[in-house]
């Protein structure tokens, strides 16, 4: 039995069963590439860069306990002297966004990380807006999406050197049936070697199968890690922490110029203030992580799972890998512009697939 034949019915019937669920996932992730340009603009992110120094933790805790007093201050975030700091909050059952003037502490925007079109935008792409049963939906629609991607280019293969050339670019001019077989059959060709990279990584985040499998590959299930802990002494258990994260923050700046740089509020007497320091230039996996004992501002010493990116295991630094490559960054503009059209793309292979199908379906 030929196996072509097999595969294109295997093609054909899961992409007329699911593709308004293709077109929806790839449409919302292709629009989704450029949240933080959205952002940038919905936020109010941008401000104008000035000498004045720039606010401390404690200070836009003073301004948040007065616009938001509900509000449970987690993390202060520091993005550069024309971008509005970000103040992440818990409160009321949801967690927002602060933007803060980092030069006035003025509250900018407050957005309710579970609403707005962005954020909408976003779940659509992870759930379909159905929560938890959407979530399960997605990851298999993101199986099934690599079995359309496998069984296509098979199907696109041809059997002989010109007919491989004749598959390669979109002939115009032609009927519209044939044209609009070329922009399915070609244009799925070249997407598919962007998708499968986003298809992967979807899949790593969907399926705890393909997380432990990458674990057991790296090793990652034989690494004992040590648990980053202040050192509680019964004068300091009740030590407000913002006069220290505002030296941190102070210090980190000083330290690392030109760099984002995100510090945590501590919950817990023994939690450490966490330091995310983020080069904006390069792609997030590249990010170093400290732990500082939250009473003597001291870094810890450990072996911990986040750390320096240049000591990560082989296991995390491909984990943090993970959304630069399903949403392009990790090559820059480049790769997201690549990643924003194959995706479009992917959205339009339904609409055209269903076009080929109900043409031949007219003509058989």
């Amino acid at each position: 039995m030929k196996i072509k034949p097999v595969l294109a019915q295997v093609h054909l019937w899961i992409g007329l069963s699911l593709g308004i669920l293709f077109f929806l996932v790839a449409f919302s992730g292709a629009l989704y590439t450029w949240a933080p340009e959205f952002a940038r603009i919905i936020y109010k992110e941008k401000v104008a860069p000035q000498e004045a120094p720039i606010m401390t933790p404690s200070a836009l805790k003073a301004t948040l306990e007065r616009e938001f007093p509900s509000g449970d201050f987690r993390t202060v975030y520091y993005r550069g002297k024309n971008t509005s700091m970000q103040v992440l909050l818990y409160g009321n059952g949801t967690y927002y966004h602060a933007s803060m003037d980092p030069y006035t502490g003025d509250l900018i925007h407050l957005q309710d990380m579970n609403k707005g079109w962005l954020n909408y935008l976003k779940f659509m792409h992870r759930n379909l807006i159905l929560g938890k049963v959407g979530r399960k939906i997605v990851h298999w629609v993101t199986l099934l999406f690599l079995i359309m991607i496998i069984t296509g280019m098979v199907l696109w293969w041809p059997v002989n050197k010109k007919g491989r050339k004749q598959r390669l670019t979109i002939k115009w001019g032609v009927s519209p049936q044939k044209l609009n077989y070329d922009l399915h059959n070609v244009l799925g060709f070249y997407a598919s070697w962007i998708l499968i990279f986003s298809v992967i990584t979807g899949l790593f985040w969907g399926f705890e199968v393909v997380r432990n499998s990458l674990k057991a590959v790296t090793g990652e299930t034989e690494i004992v890690y040590d648990k980053p802990l202040s050192a509680v002494m019964p004068d300091t258990e009740k030590t407000d922490p913002f006069p220290l994260m505002d030296s941190i923050m102070v210090d980190f700046r000083q330290r690392y110029p030109g760099k984002n740089i995100r510090v945590s509020n501590p919950h817990q007497p023994d939690e450490p203030i966490n330091v995310s320091v983020i080069d904006p230039s390069t792609a997030g996996y590249l990010t170093d992580h400290y732990h500082l004992d939250r009473y003597t501002g001291q870094v810890l010493s450990g072996h911990f799972e986040n750390g320096p990116h240049a000591e990560a295991s082989t296991f995390h630094t491909l984990h943090a890998l993970v959304y630069d490559v399903h949403f392009g960054t990790v090559w820059g503009l480049p790769g997201r512009l690549l990643v924003f059209f194959a995706s479009l793309i992917a959205a339009s292979l339904p609409i055209t697939g269903f076009i080929v199908w109900w043409n031949r379906r007219k003509s058989n």
